[in-house]
């Protein structure tokens, strides 16, 4: 199983070369069976590094997560002619069909925590993580399993939670938020306040995606992270890895 990141940026981005220039965050799940984690404002640029994909699973319904949907679909359309299976909460639909007008390339399926669904060689499970106050924008982590490998998805959270330490031990990787650095904000993570009890958890390696401005650039921050944690790293724009 590989991943490969197409963005690692904050919402709107996170500029500057030091900082890799980073695009709004989101990942390529390639197990044979391949599957899209968000479509981001920036879904233009990044499906430069898309060939195809099988499915989508949404983490949630902010823009930064599934502002790129429209774009989505003239892509999709010069590649296939049946709809795209888009995996997301049956909140995170309605939000979507509330918010854009043609989304008839998408087919919609509403999964709830802990179901399991199967995606042709990768099996995907969701787990709601605290991110957004309002109720009608639940937020998901996403576990992707394939060929005795798995990895977690949870790029938004707000803080570290008993039912997600449960739900990524044994990861061999986990993607985290690392949004703030020593900065608060309550929508997510203090990176670097919460890397020690990281390291804690049963998971392989942690990379952190959805790292924004507060951050240091980014050899800094790689230095600063592992530091804290010998593995975790910072995840950058066109990382590939494999799981």
């Amino acid at each position: 199983m590989r991943i490969r990141f197409l963005g690692t940026g904050a919402s709107g981005g996170t500029p500057g070369a030091a900082r890799s220039g980073r695009r709004e965050s989101s990942a390529l799940v390639d197990a044979g069976s391949v599957a899209l984690i968000d479509v981001t404002r920036d879904f233009r640029e990044q499906a430069r590094d898309v060939e195809m994909v099988g499915a989508a699973l949404i983490t949630h319904a902010h823009r930064d997560a599934s502002g790129g949907l429209p774009a989505l679909r003239g892509w999709w359309r010069e590649r296939a002619s049946d709809l795209l299976p888009v995996y997301a909460s049956p909140q995170t639909i309605a939000a979507l069909r509330a918010r854009y007008r043609r989304l008839d390339h998408c087919e919609f399926v509403a999964v709830r925590p802990g179901q399991r669904r199967r995606l042709g060689a990768l099996a995907v499970t969701p787990l709601t993580v605290p991110h957004a106050r309002e109720p009608h924008y639940p937020t998901f982590a996403w576990k992707v399993a394939a060929g005795g490998r798995t990895a977690v998805y949870a790029s938004d959270v707000a803080r570290l939670t008993p039912r997600l330490r449960r739900f990524s031990g044994g990861a061999n990787l986990l993607v985290i938020d690392g949004a703030m650095w020593r900065r608060r904000l309550f929508s997510h993570l203090t990176i670097d306040a919460e890397l020690p009890r990281l390291c804690e958890w049963r998971v392989d390696r942690i990379l952190l995606t959805q790292i924004g401005s507060t951050a240091p650039p980014h050899e800094e921050l790689a230095r600063a992270v592992a530091a804290l944690c010998p593995r975790a790293a910072p995840a950058y724009d066109r990382l590939e890895v494999r799981v």
